[in-house]
């Protein structure tokens, strides 16, 4: 073990004295080491970053919820896309929720949503323009977890009964009610319609699809007739379910279809006219395609590093040659052929490593300024996130290079002979 440490520290030795009697001949082999692990640590750690933070603004709409509603979220037909098959179907409705409610035995919550799109909210003399006005029924927030900063959830009686009442989000709050501390109990006004605020919503921020609550007003779903035409042909509400602890999401959405199959009295010989959704369409498929993009870079990178291990190799060469004397006094001595296979094969490793090491501090400093161009100047809560996993894959790929480029080096040096090794001088 002592006599491999005495190796090791030998060959990291003359592989600093390598770099600094060639400074341009080792900085340019080492650079395309670097390169080609800057640009495949960089290309992954983009698309991870990129990846984890559009699942997480997905999983803001919930993994776990299924959705029932007209049209389908990602559609089998091919190219043939039935628009007008899915625009004739029935929309969903307060009695269809109402009976899988009764159906179901493996959902935890369910409610029924419209997004009635954007409109100009007004308080006073203040207006809140293009806020997203939500139509939900009472169980809404046992799929949708809200914390208020003031008032409170809808109740049972408010949500059944059409009561004029309505949630706000905090920069919905903000806008209609600068510097006002009490904001529960005013009065706020939808296309002419007064409703009273009764609860507040704790600010949020916005993911990377721009979804929150912060611009949002909530109201009951019955009261929402009061200001929109629910009765439009365009019209597509959710239903919203979640299930029991522990309960499939597959079997929920087996269940569901039975259910929704009695309720709309479908026979066994007609295709479903409604469509059982769930965000994990989008986050299945997003996956798929990143992972190309990573073989991508993978690819992008590896030239680079071919181009490098190359000009490992040559340095390594060159090592054997200015250091053949040397060699053959040591095996003349008695040095085995594995300890110069091995003394060459770390000094190659070390090489590749300082190169791959060069290429992450790169990739750190890359990211820290593109963090602090889109967290500062593009004032987004873009995160981007250098994993341990990617480092590590940088450090072995160095590792797997070194060896690559310097084994036949290496090779070459062990299998001297001794007397040509010294007569070469």
């Amino acid at each position: 073990m002592s006599t491999i440490l005495q190796i090791f520290w030998q060959s990291l030795t003359l592989s600093f004295e390598e770099i600094r009697a060639a400074k341009l001949r080792s900085f340019l082999s080492l650079l395309g080491i670097s390169i080609g692990i800057l640009c495949i640590i960089s290309v992954r750690t983009a698309v991870g970053s990129l990846e984890m933070n559009i699942q997480s603004s997905l999983a803001s709409f919930g993994n776990d919820i299924v959705y029932v509603q007209k049209w389908p979220w990602i559609w089998a037909d091919g190219n043939d896309y039935p628009w007008w098959k899915y625009l004739n179907r029935p929309s969903s409705n307060r009695r269809e929720l109402e009976q899988l409610q009764e159906k179901l035995k493996g959902a935890e919550a369910s409610s029924i949503l419209y997004f009635a799109g954007n409109a100009n909210v007004i308080a006073g003399d203040n207006v809140a323009q293009g806020a997203k006005i939500l139509g939900a029924s009472y169980e809404y927030n046992r799929i949708k977890e809200m914390d208020f900063t003031q008032g409170r959830y809808f109740t049972p009686a408010e949500s059944n009964n059409a009561q004029s009442v309505a949630l706000i989000g905090a920069t919905v709050a903000e806008t209609l009610f600068p510097g006002r501390s009490v904001i529960e109990g005013q009065q706020i006004k939808i296309r002419g319609v007064k409703m009273t605020v009764i609860g507040v919503l704790k600010k949020e921020g916005s993911d990377l699809f721009g979804f929150s609550l912060d611009n949002n007003v909530i109201v009951p779903f019955t009261f929402m007739s009061m200001f929109v035409n629910m009765n439009d042909l365009g019209n597509d509400p959710l239903l919203a379910i979640i299930p029991k602890k522990n309960v499939p999401i597959e079997e929920l959405k087996y269940e569901i279809k039975g259910a929704m199959r009695s309720i709309r009295r479908l026979s066994p010989y007609e295709e479903d006219n409604f469509a059982v959704n769930q965000v994990s369409v989008f986050t299945e498929g997003i996956a798929s395609i990143f992972s190309i993009i990573n073989i991508a870079g993978l690819f992008i990178g590896g030239f680079s590093i071919f181009v490098g291990a190359f000009g490992i190799a040559n340095i390594m060469f060159v090592a054997v040659k200015e250091r053949t004397y040397i060699i053959g006094i040591k095996k003349a001595i008695g040095a085995k052929k594995v300890y110069i296979l091995l003394e060459f094969l770390l000094e190659a490793v070390v090489l590749c490593v300082f190169g791959g090491l060069m290429g992450l501090l790169m990739v750190l400093g890359l990211f820290q300024v593109l963090q602090y161009f889109v967290t500062h100047v593009f004032e987004s809560d873009f995160q981007f996130h250098i994993t341990v996993f990617n480092v590590t894959l940088g450090i072995s790929i160095s590792i797997f290079v070194g060896i690559l480029a310097g084994f036949i080096p290496a090779w070459f040096a062990a299998n001297m002979r001794p007397v040509d090794a010294i007569r070469s001088t």
